[in-house]
């Protein structure tokens, strides 16, 4: 795990303790079928080890004899057992796989369900690509290892072993020289396996770089074509995927060592096999028939020899992966869904008050420093002030998307902490200037702010939000797809189906973060028009950066610093000609606002 990951951990499990957490919160569902497709592994891997056994006595017995009705029921035996054993393995294999997938599964949507709970203090350190791999790609390489490690560590243990046991019995002298090889196989395949795994470490890690440069690219196109960065960029794109070639290559260099050099180590053995076992053979001191029976073991000894030797790999990844996903999914969120509230009866009225609010989203620099204001219901609340000054913070505490450190947010007298958080979160509605649309279609992103809405109220919400109008020019309408991010509009029709979505929530509460964004002045004048009728019969807190909006509002709360410097409407603060006139002055009245 990287230094990162480590710094994150409040502590490390022990294989012990990952392995009981395992069992506990998965395993455990599943542990009938599971240790029966266990058992069966046993039952194949014993399978395997009866054809020898009968090849040798139909050389060695039933042939000699000229014994055919022995002979026919030797191979009927055979045909029995090569029958039973793909019917065990056609059973191992699909319910294997199951129930890994199902495995994966369950713990794939605890995990999505508990970033859903955990705050956006949480989210805000973390990338979007790194809580992807931990969901996707390290759950992939835990439902690989749940299928096929235990079948590599007990199939290849009792094939081994019985293998082993057998010949043995057989002969012990021709077993030693088999034995002879088996060693050397080890440590050449330990060596191999280990600077392929490496390489290949390597290649996952350039795969990353590759895809990060890959994403970034491809978000930043529009940057990119505009600064005519196309060569450097495609330089740099080139680096990146030849260190992936270059550490691909190295691990299948590797490969194509293991494999032949392996072949040829099991080949020494059976040379040795049949040469010391015709010279007993000839002596009169063993049959052909375990000559072939010892030839037919020594086939099978290879693959379980590297299986095992694969497994301490396959062992420490599975432990790492499983390490990484509980060090998400035992993280305490910090906002609880209820602390002691309930779904209230009443819907919420609006009175919003913050009493000597403090924050910061990290130790290190403190945001808000005793906040405290009031709005009533259905007033307009103006948040001024320069850029970085809290202002945004402000209204991320109304809905609890963060903890205030001390103070305490009210809502109608209510602390919101008492709120349940859907209760809460259900009677808000935010429209921020980077309001996302999901890659689906227009009728999806304006029903999201009220699921099972019907046509009319969706069409209702469009036409309140003056954008009925140019979803219906679209060749599908309501069923357009607005793209990843909302990118097939443009910024003026992305902003309204944010409103729409707001107009169908129908809140007690807005916050509005007021677009800087350019648009032509008919759009701004139909945007201006959806967010006044929006505001007109709830509270509303808007970070305000048209000047109507100031001078409208019902309260104005001029921020600087993370703290309120200022409050009242524009009149009062005008004439107090203090910070905000002063802000006001340079920000509406200078010659290079005009």
């Amino acid at each position: 795990m990287s230094n990162k990951d480590d710094k994150e951990r409040e502590y490390s499990y022990t294989y012990s303790q990952l392995l009981k957490k395992f069992y506990a919160h998965y395993l455990s569902r599943y542990k009938k079928e599971f240790f029966g497709v266990q058992f069966l592994h046993i039952v194949g891997a014993v399978l395997v080890l009866i054809p020898p056994l009968i090849m040798r006595e139909i050389i060695d017995d039933a042939i000699p004899a000229g014994n055919v009705n022995r002979i026919f029921g030797l191979v009927g035996i055979a045909l029995a057992v090569f029958l039973v054993d793909a019917i065990v393995k056609n059973i191992t294999i699909f319910h294997g796989h199951r129930i890994a997938q199902e495995i994966v599964r369950d713990m794939r949507d605890d995990l999505y369900q508990q970033y859903q709970r955990l705050s956006m203090k949480f989210h805000d350190n973390k990338k979007t690509g790194e809580l992807m791999s931990r969901i996707v790609d390290d759950l992939n390489k835990l439902q690989e290892f749940i299928h096929h490690g235990p079948e590599a560590m007990i199939g290849s243990v009792v094939l081994l072993g019985g293998t082993v046991i057998i010949m043995l019995t057989l002969d012990v002298r021709l077993t030693l020289v088999t034995l002879t090889f088996v060693p050397f196989l080890f440590i050449f395949a330990k060596k191999l396996i280990d600077k392929m795994h490496k390489a290949f470490r390597k290649t996952r890690e350039a795969k990353a770089d590759l895809n990060d440069r890959l994403e970034d690219n491809l978000a930043g196109i529009k940057v990119i074509k505009a600064f005519a960065s196309e060569d450097s960029e495609l330089e740099r794109f080139r680096m990146k995927t030849q260190q992936h070639t270059d550490y691909r290559l190295t691990a299948i260099r590797y490969i194509s060592i293991l494999f032949p050099g392996s072949r040829l180590f099991n080949a020494m053995g059976v040379l040795a096999v049949l040469s010391y076992g015709g010279y007993l053979s000839a002596t009169g001191a063993m049959t052909v028939g375990t000559i072939v029976a010892f030839y037919g073991y020594l086939q099978q000894f290879r693959e379980p020899l590297l299986r095992l030797v694969t497994m301490s790999e396959g062992l420490s990844d599975f432990f790492a992966n499983t390490e990484r996903y509980f060090d998400h999914s035992d993280l305490s969120p910090d906002i609880t869904k209820t602390i002691g509230g309930k779904p209230g009866k009443e819907p919420i009225k609006g009175r919003v008050e913050f009493k000597d609010v403090h924050f910061s989203y990290n130790d290190d620099e403190v945001v808000l420093n005793n906040i405290s204001l009031k709005s009533e219901p259905k007033e307009t609340i103006a948040l001024v002030g320069p850029s970085g000054a809290g202002k945004t913070s402000i209204v991320r505490l109304i809905p609890r998307l963060y903890e205030v450190e001390d103070g305490g947010v009210l809502i109608d007298g209510k602390d919101v902490k008492d709120y349940s958080v859907r209760e809460l979160r259900n009677s808000i509605a935010m429209v921020m200037q980077d309001d996302y649309l999901f890659s689906d279609s227009v009728r999806q992103n304006i029903s999201y702010g009220k699921p099972g809405a019907s046509e009319e109220e969706i069409i209702e919400a469009a036409k309140a939000a003056n954008a009925h109008e140019f979803i219906t020019e679209f060749k599908h309408g309501y069923d357009q797809q607005v793209g990843q991010r909302g990118l097939m509009l443009s910024g003026g029709q992305r902003q309204r189906v944010a409103l729409a979505r707001a107009f169908l929530k129908d809140p007690g509460i807005l916050i509005l973060d007021e677009a800087t964004s350019a648009v032509d002045l008919e759009t701004e004048k139909l945007i201006q028009d959806a967010v006044e009728r929006l505001t007109s019969s709830r509270t509303t807190f808007v970070i305000a950066h048209r000047l109507s909006t100031i001078v409208n509002a019902d309260k104005i709360i001029f921020i600087e610093d993370g703290q309120v410097k200022e409050q009242g409407n524009h009149n009062e603060l005008m004439d107090l000609d203090g910070e905000y006139a002063r802000f006001y002055k340079m920000q509406f009245d200078s010659p290079a606002a005009s």
